[in-house]
């Protein structure tokens, strides 16, 4: 039995709250395509670089490939994987999936066999979806090799190009199905996407999201930045990643349209900005930070912006207020969201920048949080820095068939750790100011790195920063910068020094040892991998 049907849920108790309150109810992603492809079928909903879909087509495509699935011999509860890159194709086949009743399960694009293999036999995928490749990449040969380690794998589906043999066209696939409604489509109760938050260890964190919880949050989260059917929403993270994903889906929930950017680089991140005419922007602050120190952002056009929300990680207050300072119709303002809880805290736009720029502002309805000591999970005092702790409607019910990972997430009374420090103001403001695991001890000090590298970030040399802990006979760790640069800058360990001493930073926090290195190691939402950067002093 390859199905879904064993992950972990809600208690009927829990469930009983949620649908009182009005949190869950019976829908499910196919129900807003359904509704906006019959109220406003020729309104555009995706436009990429190299084409727009209007609501009908995408409600037709899709449709015809959830048959064309079923065809295949897939059905409900079946785990269809994908591994490609935000483009109209990539949401035609998620919620082809959805309409069949499948679980989509998501690959970054720079994952290859090793990383996906434990990952597709986790959820044990029937079938997997891929580009046609290219000479550095050939896609649908590495998803047929994967075949042998994962049993489950049957059908490789290509987006682009013919196929091969034994592949699938993905246009073939399309084009020869018919339009028909589906006979036992999904319930609310049913999954529908499966993502991971960590790729290539021996037990995967996976997590199921039903459409219960899944588009719940797509409800409940927008109208804490005015979301409207009017809106052009560009959604700069991968689609494999449940933050682009997420916002990516609830565009489609409220009748929106995506503005598509496949694959990130500054120059295409800005053309998008200026040519895509968004008016609502998800972005990293990698993203940002690397077109404005690059010089794209200068004297451009981007005043179809209205709001510019940042996540992914801790956003450099600099970064945010520089971006807000090129608007001149926008704001830019910060989301706290998990793989484990989706979109749950977001400033309110109406504040001062130094709250928008600083903090992650407040929890949206239906969500409990508190801040609490990492060693017992007591509450710490108001402005204390502790460990963010979530409960509500959207936080995940447990990892799938990881037992091991599910003790360590939740406290005795449900509430699920983050591994993110945070202080909470006494207005319920939060500011996220590092990760548990990232705090150095140098010699018995505690020091948490994220207040400083925010301030490096703020140097007109540097473009990423990244504090990691060296290994040290004496003190157990000392602290290693490493840094990116902007075009044409330099930086030594001196101007480091000097820049924190001028910046009142004790010297007990200072690095040690400077390493500039061309490109920053990143995850697919760009993050800065630390645990890559620690391996390599080790060496």
């Amino acid at each position: 039995m390859t199905k879904m049907v064993d992950f972990p849920r809600h208690s009927e108790a829990q469930a009983s709250e949620f649908r009182a309150a009005g949190y869950w109810n019976d829908d499910t992603l196919v129900t807003y395509l359904d509704k906006w492809a019959r109220e406003t079928p020729e309104k555009i909903a995706i436009v990429s670089t190299d084409r727009e879909v209007t609501y009908a087509e995408w409600r037709d495509r899709s449709l015809r490939f959830a048959n064309a699935l079923l065809g295949l011999g897939l059905s409900r509860g079946d785990v269809v994987a994908i591994q490609y890159p935000n483009h109209p194709d990539f949401m035609i086949a998620f919620l082809g999936i959805s309409m069949m009743g499948g679980v989509m399960c998501t690959m970054h694009m720079p994952y290859r066999a090793g990383e996906m293999a434990p990952l597709m036999n986790h959820g044990k995928a029937r079938a997997v979806i891929c580009t046609a490749g290219d000479d550095k990449y050939n896609a649908p040969a590495t998803m047929e090799g994967l075949k042998g380690p994962v049993p489950s794998l049957e059908h490789v589906i290509v987006i682009g190009g013919e196929g091969e043999a034994g592949h699938h066209a993905f246009e073939t696939l399309i084009g020869g199905a018919e339009a028909t409604e589906i006979k036992d489509p999904p319930v609310a109760a049913d999954p529908c996407i499966l993502c991971f938050t960590s790729g290539t260890s021996a037990s995967p964190k996976g997590v199921l999201r039903t459409h219960e919880t899944f588009v719940s949050n797509l409800r409940i989260y927008p109208p804490t930045i005015e979301l409207s059917a009017d809106d052009r929403v560009m959604v700069a993270p991968p689609f494999t990643h449940v933050f682009g994903l997420t916002c990516g889906a609830l565009t489609l929930c409220w009748g929106a349209t995506n503005v598509l950017m496949p694959l990130f680089t500054p120059e295409l991140y800005t053309e998008r900005l200026i040519n895509g005419k968004p008016t609502v922007v998800f972005s990293a602050p990698a993203h940002i930070a690397a077109s404005i120190k690059a010089g794209l952002l200068d004297d451009v056009d981007i005043s179809s912006i209205r709001e510019v929300i940042i996540a992914g990680s801790v956003c450099p207050p600099e970064v945010a207020a520089d971006l807000e300072r090129r608007m001149p119709n926008g704001r830019s303002g910060q989301l706290f969201g998990m793989t484990e809880t989706i979109l749950i805290m977001q400033t309110p736009l109406d504040e001062a920048p130094e709250v928008r720029h600083t903090s992650t502002g407040r929890k949206t309805v239906g969500i409990d949080f508190r801040i609490c000591s990492p060693e017992d999970d007591t509450e710490v005092a108001v402005g204390e820095e502790g460990e963010l702790q979530l409960k509500g409607y959207c936080i995940f019910p447990g990892y799938l068939n990881n037992p091991d990972a599910n003790a360590k997430a939740f406290t005795d009374d449900g509430f699920f750790r983050t591994g993110d420090l945070a202080t909470v103001d006494k207005e319920g403001n939060v500011v996220i100011t590092g990760r548990v695991k990232d705090v150095i001890n140098r010699g018995g000090i505690k020091i948490n790195p994220t207040d400083i590298e925010n301030l490096l970030q703020a140097h007109p040399a540097i473009v990423l920063a990244a504090i990691v802990p060296m290994p040290d006979d004496v003190l157990g760790e000392r602290i290693c910068l490493f840094v990116t640069l902007a075009p044409e800058a330099s930086l030594s360990f001196d101007d480091v020094t000097s820049y924190l001493d001028n910046n009142s930073v004790a010297k007990m926090r200072w690095p040690e040892r400077l390493e500039i290195i061309d490109e920053m190691p990143m995850t697919p939402t760009r993050k800065i991998q630390k645990g890559t950067l620690a391996q390599q002093l080790k060496v």
